[in-house]
């Protein structure tokens, strides 16, 4: 089932120097870490003057939008999706 959620999260990223990349790798929602096992997607949008990365990752369990905002450096879980009808 998939649910809007739009809460602000808590989200440990790690850094590629070689690729020039930051990446998701773990985040926190209602008291509960979540290890990303998968980036699905990554895109990069412009709302209004603020760049924001959205990333459709995965735990092999549930599968999250994610967006991070630029300007204020807040991450937000928009989106979850637990793999039931």
């Amino acid at each position: 089932m998939q649910e809007i959620i739009n809460e602000k999260i808590s989200v440990i990223t790690v850094h590629n120097q070689q690729t020039r990349t930051v990446m998701p790798a773990k985040l926190k929602w209602q008291g509960k870490v979540y290890k990303i096992t998968k980036i699905g997607y990554h895109n990069k949008i412009w709302d209004g003057r603020t760049r924001k990365h959205i990333f459709f990752v995965s735990t092999g369990v549930m599968d999250f939008r994610l967006s991070y905002d630029t300007e204020n450096l807040v991450w937000t879980l928009e989106e979850v999706t637990d793999g039931n009808s």
